[in-house]
């Protein structure tokens, strides 16, 4: 970006290009000089000055032009960037490790996580449930698809997990960007659902990231299912606790 915001003030110094000059000389190649007039010159009528100065400006405009497509694409370019990876959490929250899994993931200080999945606890289940309201007993019940505020998934091949969320049969994007977070493509997308075989169709807030060719995690939220908490208040969340996400050298294959 630095190089082009030079190139662009080396245009707008520099003195516009004198078209004439070339027709000129071209003028010359291809047309017999007058005897009486003894130059090619004379061709030019009143106001070919001022035609040279347009003709000048419509070039350093269109110079200009170019300038501004490529800056615009590198800033595109430039979208996708690794996530945030502060060391610290933010303040009030904690930090919970799934050591069968090889990740942690921070989540509000006064949230509830369990490992227990309908009644039997699970160490690879740790660390995928965040609710404002404490898990019961039985921890987790929701056995099929989405049901707390904050939650982390496992799943399998990235490309088809993308597949299936931008499939236009099921789903209508509302914002999508590509993303690296360290050193895992990942995507960050926004989605209403538009059939839902669980519940009632509406708004998901999620990151897939890939962590290896047949493993996605999914780091997720929705406003649907009486999930608990303000949907705009969980996607805030959700965006922080991705900026807290680690991996640890003994992760799984």
């Amino acid at each position: 970006m630095a190089d082009l915001r030079q190139q662009l003030r080396r245009i707008e110094a520099a003195e516009p290009p004198d078209l004439w000059t070339a027709i000129e000389a071209r003028a010359r190649e291809e047309r017999p000089v007058d005897a009486n007039i003894g130059s090619v010159v004379a061709f030019r009528k009143q106001g070919s000055d001022q035609r040279r100065r347009v003709s000048a400006g419509l070039v350093a405009a269109a110079v200009f032009a170019l300038m501004i497509v490529v800056a615009w694409r590198v800033s595109r370019s430039e979208r996708i960037e690794p996530l945030p990876t502060a060391t610290d959490l933010p303040v009030g929250w904690v930090r919970c490790t799934n050591s069968a899994l090889g990740y942690s993931i921070g989540y509000p200080g006064d949230w509830h996580t369990t490992d227990v999945f309908d009644g039997a606890p699970d160490p690879t289940n740790a660390c995928k449930w965040f609710s404002p309201d404490p898990f019961g007993p039985q921890g987790n019940l929701v056995s099929e698809g989405w049901g707390y505020p904050l939650e982390v998934a496992i799943r399998g091949r990235f490309d088809a997990e993308l597949q299936q969320v931008f499939d236009p049969e099921v789903a209508r994007i509302l914002e999508q960007q590509d993303l690296v977070l360290d050193g895992h493509r990942a995507v960050q997308v926004e989605y209403e659902t538009l059939v839902d075989v669980i519940g009632e169709p509406g708004v998901h807030y999620e990151y897939l990231i890939e962590l290896d060719p047949d493993t996605t995690m999914i780091v997720h939220t929705t406003a649907t299912r009486g999930i608990a908490g303000v949907y705009e208040e969980n996607r805030v969340v959700v965006d922080r606790a991705i900026g807290t996400l680690r991996f640890t050298s003994d992760a799984p294959a």
